[in-house]
């Protein structure tokens, strides 16, 4: 098995450099941290770095013209007890008479096919606390850009950008927006939605930070991903409100202590709502643009009030099928996955609002059922998910297990990561066939690949 402890693992000096430090605009003035990655290559995974060694890229030099644009060479290694073997001999090929090939392989190779080991693929180590991660929960990639992978922060109400993940010298940049403790207070969730923009939900009751009392005032947040504006005040919305409201495109108000979010088309997203138990449709309609803040065209469907379950800390995470319509869930409290056929359903009158000119129905006659259960999948705190080549992939919270279903709840295979119990939120694949996870417990992003 290997393990991951729960400390960064130490690296050498040389190679890790902060290049600079770069404040941000806005109020928060964060600064900016550049450090080391290491490119994706699944093809080549097994021959990266010799027996027990540390794979590293080039080291770069930051541009001063360009906050982003650092070199990130030399902070990705293989974690501790993960050397990677070596290539070896040619020594079981051979002419007629020869041994005989190896078996076909079984399982899926992401996930040790079939042997359930750590042993069997490779986990590494692509950023920490030093890189900017505290208490990561989600991650997407911009589908516009290539090797571009958001993460969300929950202990700072921050992101953490990765770019050029595809190449052998990626880059990091990580900002907060200048009203994130409303906006963006505590992200649970991560969704890229309509052409570069994102969606993000947030596990709060909105009380800006500890400065005020709870008012509920919270629920799904539409954001842009153009680095030009993203995270930048908007002057003439500052100038036209009196205030700053950072460099938000919009948000809707019904779903406090959101633990999940996925996107569906257009402005529209689903989310999973922490305090009512329920899963809501939000359609932003037209945004009101970056850092305004008109609401009144916002509609929400709700289903399933109370039948799904909130843990504390934990996200909820969803994902959205976009060629069958069904939506599946982690429903963390209840142990299982279930599915919602978003084609299913009719609302049946209007309930009141936390915002006034946004309206809110409730939704009844859905098909809402158990996809796997805690007997079928062995699920404990079912958090992660992602779909991919035709298989469900779950991270379970608690037993730090992934694991691939079947898209009608069959188990297909499986992976003991061997990390701490509360280290495994939300999952992602790459083009490549790359799985990428965050570990909330240890700050860390982790990219697993086949040997």
């Amino acid at each position: 098995m290997i393990e991951i402890k729960s400390t960064p693992p130490v690296i050498p000096a040389s190679p890790f450099t902060f290049a600079r430090r770069a404040f941000l605009h806005g109020r928060l003035g964060w600064p900016l941290l550049v450090a080391a990655l290491v490119a994706c290559d699944p093809g080549d995974a097994a021959d990266d770095a010799p027996s027990g060694g540390t794979a590293t890229g080039p080291e770069g030099k930051a541009d001063d013209g360009d906050e982003t644009d650092a070199g990130l060479g030399g902070a990705a290694e293989e974690t501790p007890q993960g050397g990677v073997e070596g290539t070896g001999g040619n020594e079981a090929t051979g002419g007629a008479g020869g041994q005989e090939p190896p078996p076909e392989p079984v399982g899926i190779a992401v996930l040790g096919a079939g042997t359930h080991s750590a042993d069997a693929v490779r986990i590494e180590l692509l950023a920490d606390a030093r890189h900017g991660l505290k208490i990561p929960r989600d991650l997407a990639f911009n589908p516009e850009h290539e090797g571009e992978l958001w993460v969300v922060n929950q202990l700072d109400d921050s992101t953490v950008t990765f770019f050029d993940l595809h190449t052998d010298q990626p880059r990091l940049a990580k900002r907060i927006d200048p009203y994130a403790m409303h906006f963006m207070d505590a992200p649970s969730s991560i969704a890229f939605g309509a052409s570069m923009t994102f969606g993000t939900c947030q596990e709060s009751r909105n009380t800006y930070n500890g400065q005020a009392d709870a008012n509920d005032f919270m629920g799904p947040t539409l954001w842009p991903a153009d680095f030009d504006v993203y995270a930048h005040s908007n002057p003439e919305a500052v100038a036209g409100l009196g205030f700053d409201l950072g460099s938000h495109l919009d948000m809707l108000h019904e779903s406090p202590l959101c633990m999940g979010i996925a996107w569906e088309k257009d402005n529209i997203y689903w989310t999973f709502d922490g305090l009512t138990g329920s899963i809501s449709r939000y359609d932003f309609m037209q945004d009101h643009g970056v850092g305004w803040d008109d609401h009144s065209d916002g509609v929400i469907a709700r289903y399933a009030e109370g039948e799904v379950g909130r843990v504390e800390g934990i996200p909820s995470h969803l994902a959205f099928d976009h060629g069958t319509g069904l939506l599946y869930i982690a429903d963390t409290g209840n142990a299982r996955v279930a599915v919602l056929d978003t084609a299913t359903g009719r609302s049946r009158g209007r309930l009141s609002v936390i915002e006034p000119g946004t309206q809110l129905w409730k939704m009844v006659d859905f098909d809402l059922k158990t996809l796997v259960d805690t007997a079928a999948g062995e699920l404990s705190l079912p958090s992660g998910l992602a779909l991919h080549d035709g298989h469900l992939y779950v991270a379970d919270n608690e037993t730090s297990r992934i694991t691939a279903f079947s898209l009608s709840g069959e188990r297909v295979d499986w992976l003991d990561t061997g990390l701490n119990p509360g280290s495994l939120m939300g999952i992602e694949f790459d083009p490549t066939g790359c799985l990428y996870a965050v570990d909330g417990l240890g700050s860390r992003l982790l990219r697993i690949t086949a040997k």
